[in-house]
């Protein structure tokens, strides 16, 4: 029981670092952009955040068409915390993401999203005709498959951050300082590149699942808004 506590106590104070973190890093940065010159050479310490943002707006576009400006600062929110969050073991801190809770949270802020996309979207009558679609007996399936969506992003973050975090555990136990010289390998590995695969897992189903929700004037960007208005 102790141990399970200790570990629970670990991740949630990583959790708070982070976020600790995460305001500074945020606050600094806002600070530092208000004083640039946009008629002069962008400044170098600018451009990884412009790639940054550029990718998560285009990615949006693409899945959310038209109203991509009110969900893009939430995807981008949501990809730094992850990425820090599944590789901060790098750094010594224990892995918030292996903890279901903290997972269940972010998944529950993504359901909320996709649903409520949907009745924005489609309305509340549109919003609920979908339930009964093609055929009104498959209601019980669709309800039990909009509800498990959070358990699965939750479980299916927890599970891929964790599997990484007992591997590495066990390499330790069995090698003890023989493990040293593989763990720039392992922590490369399981947290750096499995961490960044599952941050786009989870955001890309976020994205998607969000997107089946427009109706098929809402999928439309602005660009191609303005050539149909055109035509």
């Amino acid at each position: 029981m102790i141990p399970v506590l200790s570990n629970v106590l670990a991740q949630v104070y990583s959790s708070i670092v982070i976020t600790l973190i995460l305001c500074v890093i945020c606050i600094f940065v806002g600070l530092k952009v208000k004083k640039v010159d946009p008629t002069k050479e962008t400044p170098k310490w600018l451009v990884p955040f412009i790639i940054l943002v550029d990718l998560i707006n285009n990615m949006t576009k693409e899945n959310l068409g038209k109203r991509w400006k009110s969900y893009a600062p939430y995807f981008l929110s949501l990809t730094i915390f992850l990425f820090i969050a599944n590789t901060c073991s790098i750094f010594g801190l224990a892995n918030p993401t292996s903890y279901l809770i903290i997972n269940a949270a972010l998944a529950f802020v993504s359901f909320i999203i996709i649903q409520l996309t949907g009745i924005v979207s489609n309305g509340i009558k549109g919003y609920l005709k979908s339930f009964i679609e093609p055929i009104f007996f498959l209601l019980p399936i669709n309800i039990i498959s909009e509800f498990t969506l959070p358990i699965s992003l939750a479980l299916r973050l927890m599970g891929n951050v964790m599997s990484g975090a007992v591997i590495e555990k066990l390499v330790i136990g069995l090698a003890g300082f023989g493990a040293v010289p593989f763990m720039p390998i392992l922590n490369g590995v399981f947290d750096l590149f499995s961490g960044t695969i599952q941050v786009l897992v989870f955001l890309l189903l976020t994205m998607m699942f969000a997107g089946m929700k427009l109706n098929d004037r809402d999928q439309l960007t602005e660009e191609s808004s303005l050539v149909e208005e055109n035509k």
